[in-house]
């Protein structure tokens, strides 16, 4: 049995409560407690908008926005994205519009409506005779009208210039054409069309459609009730495809008197 002296007891105790002091120190300290998740928004729980094909004529309302696909034969695909958005695709065909825009309930006139701006942008790849443009109808009369940005090999209507307005600092040349017994918004008819044709191509910038008609009516082309205004691919004859990444329909809607 070994004997200790009460110095040397000293020195073990001491140095036995620095090694549990160490351990102490050595423990792992408990860390904050983890913050709550953050409550869903309503862009989290809004669902996305799915994209839905079509392929034969149809027309209805998608994600705030009317859209039309009309066609008289041949193979077509259009794919609605939301938010106006779309692509098309198109061969084999006669005559086919996609068209996404505004519909109206043909009530009003364009100045009662208000102010209309087309904001656009579009990759567009025809192959032949096609037109890129912001088009629609009137009733009373009835009117097809065309504010055409660009087009695939043939510049339209093939008429006599009536002037050249300018709008936006673009330059356009104005028609008025005769269509006689051909399909309309109101079955076969015979109506006058309206153009505004731009003297060179564009496909991204803005459309000042109020300013167009204005420009019309001092021409003395006269539109009746607004049926629609869409942001439309038109192919004629052709093939080609087309992705609009940009429609953004702005209507300042007049007030008062």
């Amino acid at each position: 049995m070994k004997l200790y002296s009460k110095g040397m007891l000293s020195l073990m105790l001491f140095a036995l409560l620095l090694s549990v002091c160490a351990a102490a120190e050595g423990a792992a300290e408990p860390g904050p407690a983890p913050l709550p998740e953050a409550a869903p928004t309503d862009a989290d729980t809004s669902p996305a908008f799915e994209e839905v094909v079509l392929t034969e004529n149809a027309l209805g309302t998608a994600d705030g926005y009317d859209y039309e696909l009309w066609k008289d034969r041949g193979d077509t695909t259009m794919t609605l994205k939301g938010e106006g958005l779309y692509s098309c695709q198109w061969k084999e065909i006669n005559n086919a519009l996609f068209r996404i825009g505004r519909k109206f309930d043909c009530t009003k006139t364009w100045e009662e409506i208000g102010e209309i701006r087309i904001d656009y942008g579009v990759r567009y790849f025809p192959v032949g005779n096609s037109y890129l443009c912001v088009y629609g109808w009137s009733r009373d009369p009835l009117v097809e009208y065309y504010v055409v940005e660009s087009w695939g090999s043939w510049r339209p209507p093939g008429a006599e210039s009536l002037g050249v307005i300018t709008v936006d600092d673009a330059r356009y040349d104005v028609y008025s054409t005769t269509r006689v017994d051909q399909p309309s918004i109101d079955g076969t008819q015979t109506f006058q069309q309206f153009w505004s044709v731009r003297k060179g191509k564009s496909t991204e910038g803005t459309v000042l459609l109020s300013e167009h008609f204005r420009a019309w009516q001092e021409l003395g082309l006269e539109l009746g009730s607004l049926y629609e205004t869409a942001l439309t691919v038109e192919g004629y004859q052709s093939s080609g495809q087309a992705d609009v990444y940009q429609n953004d329909i702005i209507i300042e809607e007049k007030t008062g008197g």
